[in-house]
């Protein structure tokens, strides 16, 4: 019995071991999902999910008005650092929004709102203007403006925004090095998922909504697909890791080889029944 009870402890270290290292890619910094080149520490997503963003943040809306962020928070909401100019991944993770909203399933503007952050300083609120209305007019007609706004501000602010968020980017001489993510908002600044990638479904946004509404944090997709995938970072995309599938699968069929030791035995009677004459 004590050589099962060994092995017992052994199997479960072993398993404790290869969760530990899951846990730590699925919160590494390896980016979900980056732009060419995006692939050092300046275009990270630090996770810091129930952690509050800073709500003090000034922000500029697409008419030039001074909005404090904890005053727009008034639910349920998805943050989407962008930055207008950008001609490739920002502008195609927008107009998938543009296409998806209208698939939720929930009512915008009272179920949830979308906030698009420029992080691009330099960036005016004529210019987010601009870009609002080029994703607005490919949108059905009853979708309400006010639920999709298009903010801008100051280094300052937006630096703190993002610092609070835990995206990070830098200034190339080309644009930007960031991330691709969106950020899920309670009503009260918590941060409560994060979705990854350009083509974000219309499922996980109301699935994200719903919980930032209800006050409770979520798995990230990040988090999720890095139980079974693995980031490649030259193809900008998860790939199927059959090594960490099988590697999980040899541990728990090493877990129950271990129990069927352990109580295999004492269903055929153990050895303390003397044998049958």
């Amino acid at each position: 019995m004590r050589r099962v009870s060994l092995l017992l402890a052994v199997l479960f270290a072993l398993a404790c071991l290869g969760a530990s290292r899951t846990a730590s890619a699925a919160n590494a910094t390896t980016p979900g999902w980056v732009v060419p080149g995006a692939d050092d520490d300046n275009a990270v997503v630090q996770e810091k999910l129930g952690q509050r963003a800073d709500t003090a943040v000034t922000l500029y809306g697409e008419d030039g008005a001074r909005l404090r962020l904890g005053e727009l928070l008034t639910m349920p909401t998805i943050l989407a650092p962008v930055y207008y100019s950008c001609p490739n991944e920002c502008n195609v993770l927008l107009g998938t929004l543009a296409q998806v909203l209208p698939q939720v399933g929930l009512t915008p503007g009272k179920d949830y709102q979308v906030l698009a952050v420029s992080f691009d300083d330099r960036e005016t609120p004529a210019m987010a203007a601009r870009r609002k209305g080029d994703f607005l007019n490919t949108m059905p007609a009853d979708f309400p403006p006010r639920a999709w706004r298009f903010l801008t501000g100051d280094e300052a602010n937006v630096r703190r925004l993002m610092d609070s968020v835990g995206f990070s980017y830098a200034r190339t001489p080309n644009g930007f090095r960031h991330s691709v993510v969106l950020i899920a908002l309670t009503p009260t600044g918590r941060i409560s998922r994060y979705l990854y990638g350009i083509r974000p479904l219309a499922f996980d946004i109301a699935m994200a909504a719903t919980e930032a509404g209800a006050e409770r944090t979520g798995l990230s997709v990040k988090r999720a697909i890095a139980l079974c995938y693995t980031y490649d970072p030259q193809g900008r995309r998860y790939v199927f890791s059959i090594t960490r599938v099988a590697g999980a699968a040899v541990l728990f069929a090493l877990a129950l080889f271990g129990l069927f030791l352990a109580f295999g035995g004492r269903k055929r009677g153990g050895p303390g029944k003397p044998p049958r004459a």
